[in-house]
């Protein structure tokens, strides 16, 4: 079965500080596209569950504060190849942060060894 998605996903290994009702956390990331971000954690937060993301893309100065929805997680059983963490699908990202969160994205999947993530 072929995995279908809106947006093209690259690799990026980032720094994500979320907020939750009750905490303040910090883990980072797996990849990350237009419309969302796999975040590793071992202990991934239940689905539909809100979250405010912060992070910075390398080489962009711009500070992204965005909120998101838990879509999906994997609490890291062995039967996946992914590591334990949740799918995070970027909420009300702002017109300019969209643009420089596009740019990355394309910069770096047609970058040589850019590791883009099928």
């Amino acid at each position: 079965m072929q995995e279908r998605r809106e947006e093209p996903r690259v690799e990026a290994e980032i720094e994500v500080r979320y907020r939750t009702a009750q905490e303040f956390l910090s883990a980072y990331s797996l990849n990350i596209s237009g419309g969302g971000i796999f975040v590793r954690t071992p202990e991934p937060l239940p689905l539909n569950h809100p979250v405010r993301l912060r992070f910075m893309l390398p080489g962009i100065s711009h500070r992204f504060e965005v909120n998101g929805i838990v879509v999906w997680s994997n609490p890291g059983s062995s039967r996946s190849s992914l590591p334990p963490g949740m799918g995070i699908k970027l909420v009300d990202l702002d017109p300019h942060s969209k643009q420089l969160l596009a740019g990355f994205i394309k910069a770096k999947s047609i970058a040589p060894g850019s590791g883009k993530a099928q």
